[in-house]
This record gives C-alpha cells, structure tokens and sequence, in this order.
C-alpha cells in the first residue's frame, strides 16, 4: 500500500470537509436556490408569460376566424360531392336504360334476321348491355 494522500478511499469526514465544499463553490446551494425564485418571481412569471402567450400566440377571435373558413370550405366540399353522387347516379340510371334499349335492339335484329349470328354473336361479345 502507498501512503500517497490522494490514493486513499474517500472518508465520510473528507466527504464533510472537502467534497462538500468543493461542490458548493461550483453547484447551486440550497440557499441558492432559494434566492433564485422568490413567490413574487413565479407569479411576476406567470403574468408575463400569459401576456406573452395571449401577445404571440392565435386568439380565441383568430381561432374561430380559422375554423369558420376551414367549416366554409368543407362545406363547398361536401356539397361538390353531392353534386358528383347524384350525378354518378343520374349516370347509372342512364346506362341502364342504354343496355335495356341495346338488349331490344339486338333481339328484334336477330328475330327479324336483319343481323348474322356471328354479327350478333360479336355484338354480345362487347357486353354493352
């Protein structure tokens, strides 16, 4: 063993008379802190960060503002659907009076022989109705 000092395992004493001071010249102590921020502090704090806020931050009046045009435009949205379904609807209906017009069509030219049977047969074949 070496009788060098500073190879020697920390004592609670040397922990008291020298860590402890060494480490309140560098750290904040308890007295510190308490220095630091006084009652008077946060609530000065608290104003002026709600002033900040209130200042730097969307209002309530920008806020509605916001969502009256967001409201405004899913509205025109929706209403453009609408207009498309019915539409797309209306087409539906439409094709089906188109097939059940061709599917006439088709059986009164094969009944009357206007139309081979492979002409008919290439006709059905496209399936348009």
């Amino acid at each position: 063993m070496s009788d060098n000092i500073d190879e020697k395992p920390l004592t609670v004493k040397d922990v008291r008379e020298v860590l402890i001071p060494a480490m309140e010249e560098v750290f904040a102590t308890k007295s510190d802190l308490e220095k630091f921020a006084t009652k008077q502090d946060l609530q000065y704090l608290e104003i002026n960060l709600k002033t900040e806020m209130q200042e730097n931050f969307v209002g309530k009046a920008e806020f509605q503002g916001f969502e009256n045009s967001v409201l405004n435009s899913l509205d025109k949205i929706l209403k453009d659907l609408d207009i498309l379904m019915t539409e797309k609807e209306m087409g539906y209906y439409q094709k089906q009076k188109e097939r059940k017009l061709w599917s006439i069509m088709i059986d009164a030219l094969q009944k009357h022989q206007i139309l081979s049977n492979d002409q008919i047969q290439e006709i059905k074949s496209l399936e348009i109705f």
